[in-house]
């Protein structure tokens, strides 16, 4: 008996943690209790609170809190222990959640439902609680559940912040919100990056305007582009009030489907080229024209600028007429090495005749025989340098030998006069 009283009297006290969750001070157990609690048989400590918790405690008292389904006129009750734990958590009014007991039995009678997520593209789902059902309409079956998102949203929705995105308008510098709801709804799309939006200032210019229908900007194109909302917000900001200039959408697809050419140039001789640019291409195909222009280059261009025209001799003999040499024909006889050489050509005049004239035939006046009068014989004689023929060629001989004091004898067969 004495070695069992001097076990129990070395019983020393013991700190305990207080039973009030979230509260993270201790109480004391003494050893006397303790002892006392070992007489009696219990193994396992008392559940207590600490000295604070204890003695705010006693300052709440058991409360009466309407149900949760507001069709219902019971209540339930919201004991001092209750609402110590929650003032632990800093919270000081009642959950308005709860069931009262007549009514948590009636939730026991009905199933728990998968409700999708309320976040667009997540094919999640939460849990709508035969409780919160019961306390959305008594547990009728005729409420709808509401907009919730599913466990995985809610705790990524948690992790993202609000941010501020530049304006999709080009010169803007005001920014629009992007925020978790929109970012969560992102990433359910399997998308990292935040769409392309205005802000509100822009958005409220954009509603206030209308598309425009304008003239394609292609000379005798009597299509039409639009000039659209977005396109003269952007111009706006710019600082362009007025509509550009652009193509139908038949143009513009015929102009893609051009490239640029290298050209080579007019002046004969000349090794260089232009660029027939797809646009010039585009105002060719309009006229029914799919060839390039004969055009010079850049260097003949301003190679020209130093010729001048100059007035030359017909080359036919008894003509008083001229012809003009242009700048571009000296061009091409200096770039063959001749800038020191004249061509000889025919004016106007005598190239007109030759092109009117045709080739005669005329009976020699002696023998009758055939003779062939050529253009540029007709044409000799019209300039006064030779006559009209009237002999053949034999019988022209013969009177020259005559004259001359010879005896010539004609060959046979019909001759031509020159």
């Amino acid at each position: 008996m004495t070695l069992k009283a001097s076990f129990f009297s070395g019983m020393k006290e013991k700190r305990l943690p207080c039973r009030t969750r979230g509260c993270k001070n201790s109480w004391v157990w003494e050893g006397e209790e303790q002892i006392r609690w070992m007489r009696e048989g219990k193994t396992e400590p008392p559940e207590r609170m600490c000295p604070e918790c204890y003695a705010k405690y006693n300052e709440f008292e058991d409360m009466e809190i309407p149900c949760a389904n507001k069709s219902c006129g019971n209540r339930w009750t919201w004991t001092k222990t209750a609402r110590l734990a929650a003032a632990q958590k800093g919270r000081t009014e009642p959950p308005r959640d709860r069931l009262c007991g007549a009514c948590r039995d009636k939730a026991k009678r009905v199933v728990d439902i998968e409700v999708p997520c309320r976040v667009r593209g997540c094919k999640g789902s939460w849990r709508w609680t035969a409780e919160e059902q019961v306390a959305s309409d008594g547990g009728s079956g005729e409420a709808k559940p509401p907009a919730r998102m599913c466990e995985a949203c809610y705790v990524r929705f948690q992790s993202l912040k609000d941010q501020d995105i530049d304006c999709r308008i080009k010169g803007c510098p005001n920014r629009w919100k992007w925020t978790r709801g929109m970012q969560l709804e992102a990433v359910a799309k399997g998308s990292l990056e935040p769409q392309k939006r205005m802000c509100d200032d822009c958005a409220a210019r954009f509603e206030a305007l209308s598309d425009q229908e304008l003239p394609c900007r292609v000379k005798g194109c009597k299509r039409t582009w639009i000039w659209t909302r977005f396109a003269q917000l952007e111009g706006r900001l710019a600082g362009e009030a007025a509509a550009p200039e652009r193509m139908c959408p038949e143009c513009f697809d015929l102009f893609k489907s051009f490239e640029d050419k290298e050209i080579a140039c007019r002046v004969s001789g000349c090794a260089e080229h232009w660029m027939w640019t797809r646009g010039m291409q585009l105002e060719a195909a309009r006229k029914g024209n799919r060839r390039p222009p004969r055009r010079l280059c850049d260097q003949c261009a301003e190679a020209i600028g130093r010729y001048e025209e100059k007035s030359m001799p017909c080359r036919h003999e008894g003509c008083q007429n001229r012809w003009s040499w242009s700048p571009e024909s000296q061009r091409a006889y200096a770039l063959r090495g001749r800038e020191n050489e004249a061509p000889r050509r025919m004016c106007g005049e005598c190239k007109a005749f030759l092109e009117k004239a045709e080739t005669q035939s005329l009976s020699c006046q002696r023998c009758g025989a055939p003779m062939t009068w050529t253009r540029e014989h007709q044409l000799n004689v019209k300039l006064g340098v030779w006559a009209r023929p009237t002999l053949c060629a034999d019988c022209r001989r013969l009177e020259s030998a005559a004259a001359a004091g010879k005896n010539p004898k004609k060959e046979p067969g019909p001759t031509q006069g020159g």
